[in-house]
């Protein structure tokens, strides 16, 4: 199945088409009406890169916002005002986004010792059913060309990937890892080779 991508750059052409009209807020139920229905069917898209998933706090960055928990759409929305327009800048926002791509800076992985302190939970919910998400095996600090900022990603025993959060300096990363699980700053494999 296409990604994310794929579908935006088939709508971006014919926007009347596939959402009925030029508008945002139009396009943003599309949007979510895709995500909704992979998730509920399983089905497997290929990996996007960047990840869909940052630009909320892409967009919230880049209008210099303090916060995305708005979302990409009612920020656009706000800074251009017409519903039309505001399509047409997300799609121009888009192609700046997916210029982005990773560098990975930072690695450390963890051992026995590296047991979790308990002072940041991570837990998974299932069926109403809490359950503690078993260490890492590896923890990355990826930075994105263009942007300022960094993302912690954590490896699984199994090999799977989960953003965790972003970052403003390498160190805030580092910090919460010690914090987590007592992971000293020389443990980290710098990877920079600029």
């Amino acid at each position: 199945m296409k990604n994310i991508y794929d579908i935006l750059a088939m709508i971006r052409t014919r926007p009347g088409m596939y959402l009925g009209q030029r508008s945002l807020t139009a396009l943003r139920s599309f949007i979510d009406g895709y995500f909704f229905a992979i998730g509920q069917n399983g089905i497997l898209i290929e990996e996007e890169n960047p990840p869909f998933s940052q630009l909320n706090n892409w967009v919230a960055r880049y209008y210099k916002r303090y916060g995305s928990t708005a979302g990409w759409k009612n920020i656009i929305l706000r800074e251009v005002g017409d519903e039309a327009k505001a399509c047409d800048v997300f799609f121009e926002l888009l192609e700046l986004f997916k210029q982005r791509f990773p560098v990975l800076k930072y690695r450390v992985f963890l051992n026995p010792n590296h047991k979790s302190t308990g002072a940041i939970y991570r837990r998974i919910c299932i069926d109403g059913i809490y359950k503690d998400l078993d260490p890492p095996k590896e923890i990355r600090i990826v930075q994105y060309t263009t942007d300022s900022g960094f993302y912690r990603f954590d490896v699984s025993q199994a090999g799977e990937i989960t953003e965790i959060g972003y970052f403003e300096t390498e160190n805030l990363v580092m910090e919460e890892v010690k914090k987590e699980f007592e992971v000293s700053l020389d443990e980290w494999e710098n990877l920079n080779t600029i």
